[in-house]
C-alpha cells in the first residue's frame, strides 16, 4: 500500500528503510537534520561514504549506506536555499523529492523518512515546502501504484506538522494515513527489533487502546463507559467502599474516577497487586469484543508489543513519555507496561477465536 503520513519523532529514530538527509551540495556534515545524521550513523564513516560521491547538485540527490542508523540506506537531498521563489526553488525542490523517491526504490526500499526539506536554514516557507514535497510525492505513488511505498515525514513542531496535515488532506488525500491506521514503530527488547505502537491519550493517535477511551461495555450487568471506570469501581468494590464504587458509576469522567479510586478506604497493596491485572484482562476482554471496530483496530496490531507511555505511570505504563526517544528501548523503561501487556493477551484471545 501506498501511504503518506507525518510523526512527531525525530529523523534519526524513524524506522524505515531509507532516511533522507536535508544534505549540502558538498555533502559534508552540517547542522541541523544533517548534523543530527550524521552524528548518529557515525561522523567517518558516512563523510567516508560522501567524500567518495564528492559532490550532488541542486535538486538531486545520492545514496549512502546507513551505518550506525536503523535505516538500511540514507539518501542525501540537495534541496535549494530559498531567495525569492523566482530562482527555480519549486522546481529544484520537487526534483529533489523525486530523486529520492526514485533511489528509494532502485534500492529496494518499500518505506522512506523524510525530513520537510529545505525549510529549516535554507529557509524555504513552510507553506510552499509542503506543497512541492506532497507534489512530488503523491505523482511518485501515482506513477508507482503497485510498488507499495510508505512515506513518513519526521517533524517535531506541531504547527509545522499541523500544516503538513492539511496539505496532504488537500493535495494527496488518497494516500492520507490516517492516525487510528499508522505503520508501527519498533521496540528493541536487548538485541531483538520487534514491531511496535506506543500510546498514551485517548485523543492521540492508537489512542483506542487507553483506558481512558470511550468504549462502552456491560459486564455483570452493569453499563460501563471506559476500562478506566471498571476498574477503579472493582477497586473500591473488593475492599468494600461501596460509597466510592458508586460515585464512580456516577461519573463519566476518567480522571474523576481515578481520584476517587486511588483513595479507596481500606486498600491493601498486595491485595490490589495479586489481583488488578485480572481486573483488567475482563475488562478490556469487554471492551475488545463489545465494540466491534475497537476489536477490528486492536487485531489489526498483529504481533506488534503495545506500549503505553506516561512518565508518571510506572505501573500500566512504561514509565517513559511518549516524546522521549528511551520508548524505542525496554531497558530504558522505567515502569512495567502492564496495560500494554494485558492489551496484548486479549489480542492473542482474539486472534486465537478468527
Amino acid at each position: 500500500m501506498n501511504t503518506i503520513e507525518i510523526r512527531k519523532i525525530s529523523i534519526v529514530n524513524v524506522n524505515t528503510d531509507a532516511i533522507v538527509n536535508a544534505a549540502n551540495e558538498g555533502l559534508l556534515a552540517g547542522g541541523g537534520v544533517c548534523g543530527a545524521i550524521f552524528k548518529a550513523a557515525g561522523y567517518s564513516d558516512l563523510q567516508s561514504a560522501c567524500n567518495r560521491i564528492g559532490y550532488c547538485p541542486t535538486g538531486s540527490a545520492a545514496i549512502t549506506p546507513a551505518y550506525n542508523l536503523q535505516a538500511k540506506y540514507i539518501i542525501h537531498a540537495v534541496g535549494p536555499q530559498w531567495i525569492d521563489g523566482n530562482h527555480n526553488e519549486p522546481k529544484l525542490l520537487y526534483n529533489a523529492y523525486k530523486r529520492s523517491l526514485e533511489l528509494a526504490m532502485e534500492n529496494g526500499c518499500h518505506s522512506i523518512g523524510f525530513p520537510l526539506i529545505s525549510s529549516g536554514i535554507f529557509g524555504y516557507p513552510i507553506d510552499g515546502a509542503w506543497r512541492k514535497a506532497i507534489q512530488a510525492c503523491k505523482e511518485f505513488l501515482e506513477k508507482n501504484p503497485n510498488y507499495g511505498l510508505s512515506i513518513i515525514f519526521a517533524i517535531l513542531q506541531d504547527d509545522i506538522a499541523q500544516t503538513g496535515e492539511k496539505t496532504i488532506a488537500n493535495i494527496a488525500p488518497d494516500f492520507m494515513l490516517s492516525p487510528n491506521s499508522k505503520t508501527k514503530d519498533y521496540l528493541y527488547i536487548n538485541a531483538k527489533k520487534m514491531d511496535a505502537i506506543f500510546f498514551h491519550k485517548p485523543e492521540e493517535p492508537d489512542g483506542y487502546l487507553s483506558n481512558w477511551y470511550k468504549s462502552p461495555f456491560v459486564l455483570d450487568g452493569i453499563n460501563f463507559f471506559s476500562v478506566e471506570q471498571y476498574i477503579m469501581y472493582q477497586k473500591c468494590k473488593i475492599f468494600s467502599d461501596n460509597d466510592s464504587a458508586n460515585a464512580i458509576l456516577a461519573t463519566n469522567d476518567p480522571e474523576t474516577q481515578q481520584r476517587i479510586g486511588r483513595n479507596a478506604k481500606g486498600f491493601i497493596q498486595n491485595v490490589w497487586l495479586g489481583t488488578r491485572q485480572i481486573i483488567a484482562m475482563r475488562g478490556l476482554y469487554a471492551k475488545f469484543t463489545q465494540n466491534d471496530d475497537l476489536k477490528e483496530k486492536l487485531l489489526s496490531t498483529g504481533n506488534a508489543v503495545l506500549v503505553e507511555c506516561a512518565q508518571s505511570d510506572r505501573n500500566w505504563a512504561c514509565g517513559i513519555s511518549l516524546k522521549s526517544e528511551d520508548r524505542f528501548y525496554a531497558n530504558r523503561w522505567l515502569g512495567e507496561n502492564n496495560l500494554g501487556f494485558a492489551l496484548m493477551e486479549v489480542r492473542r484471545y482474539l486472534q486465537e477465536k478468527k
